[in-house]
């Protein structure tokens, strides 16, 4: 709720700032202003939603991209306003200033939108574990996470997605969770496509936040009935010339969300209950802000997505890494455990932007150490 919130400011804010500068009586501004920050929540919501028709939302988000970007610059530009007004200096006319603003920030939203709406490329990974098997030396995990599919995604996204992946030839494929933003049934013209994803130890899943908003055990169901199954809180045993890999998977975290209440949490104790000893563990956690607390059991490697990258380089990824406890993209070592957390493969409806923060389908190759 808090960085919705903070997202609802920043589309507010230039609006507001517009309209305390326009060209009319003074005493009308605060009233326009006002009118004009109401109109830009209203817009936004309606983005969150995902109601629109595709070219509609795209549009209207670029509109609310342009007021989100443009927030820094009429944030800089008011300050410099009250510090001319507080030693009397003249005020000059706003009105190429706020045009030079918008336009900037129109082609930033552009440039962020067009980033975004781009289908991910495979993005491979080398990660080395301590103690893995020879069998398992070159083993090729592709992992999809955050695709995020709703009515308003291209009908051949997925199944972009779904090929990209395929043609890797992995050995596992491994989904992290956010896979669509409405209930399946809703979008299952889309959504069955994921049935087509093929490995050669098979699909496995476990959820995201938004699985949870759109009905946990609908989604549950319906990957099921196309193949995929979901760990929650259990693992399964890869065997490959004697050798062993677990694959386990947790339940997401969200403690303080009406749709996590009454849910299963995460419990690493009842996950790896059973698992043969000795043998590396690959976890499934969508968010990655609890990696601390699953490196203290004997997990090699967490992968997360849920951050999407922090999808704008700069101060918004620094501000989504903070809100993770310091994880927001690429591989970190948490103790003798290795977290990767991927960029995801889609986008959100409410910020369907990226700038400088690629969306990915990664493929994980796990090494033996030199």
């Amino acid at each position: 709720m808090f960085w919705i919130t903070l997202l609802l400011l920043a589309v507010a804010y230039a609006p507001c700032s517009i309209g305390l500068s326009l060209p009319v009586n003074k005493k009308y501004r605060p009233l326009i202003a006002l009118g004009l920050f109401f109109f830009a929540i209203a817009v936004q919501f309606v983005i969150f939603t995902g109601i629109l028709p595709r070219i509609a939302l795209l549009i209207v988000a670029w509109g609310s991209g342009v007021l989100v970007f443009s927030t820094p610059f009429f944030f800089l530009r008011d300050i410099v306003l009250l510090v001319m007004h507080l030693k009397k200096r003249r005020i000059p006319n706003q009105k190429y200033g706020i045009a030079a603003i918008l336009i900037l920030s129109g082609f930033l939203a552009a440039w962020g939108e067009i980033s975004a709406v781009r289908p991910p490329k495979v993005k491979p990974v080398a990660i080395t574990i301590p103690g893995l098997p020879d069998a398992f030396d070159g083993f090729r995990i592709v992992y999809i996470t955050d695709t995020h599919i709703s009515k308003t995604s291209l009908p051949n996204y997925l199944w972009t997605v779904v090929c990209r992946a395929n043609a890797v030839h992995p050995d596992l494929i491994l989904l992290g969770g956010d896979l669509g933003d409405l209930k399946p049934d809703e979008i299952k013209p889309n959504m069955h496509q994921l049935g087509d994803l093929h490995a050669k130890y098979g699909v496995y899943s476990s959820p995201g936040n938004h699985e949870y908003f759109r009905g946990l055990d609908e989604w549950i169901a319906f990957l099921d009935s196309v193949g995929i199954e979901t760990l929650l809180n259990r693992h399964i045993v890869i065997e490959k010339d004697g050798a062993q890999l677990v694959i386990a998977g947790v339940p997401d975290d969200n403690k303080s969300s009406k749709w996590h209440a009454g849910r299963e949490t995460p419990d690493l104790d009842k996950t790896l209950a059973g698992a043969p000893g000795g043998a590396p563990v690959v976890l499934l956690s969508h968010q990655p802000r609890f990696a601390r607390d699953y490196a203290k059991y004997p997990v090699s490697l967490q992968l997360s997505g849920h951050t999407h990258g922090g999808m704008i380089a700069g101060l918004p990824a620094l501000l989504v890494k903070t809100a993770n406890k310091g994880f927001v993209s690429g591989k970190y070592q948490v103790g003798d455990m290795t977290l990767y957390v991927s960029n995801g493969a889609g986008l959100w409806n409410g910020f369907m932007f990226r700038l400088d923060v690629p969306p990915e389908i990664t493929e994980i190759i796990l090494r033996k150490p030199e």
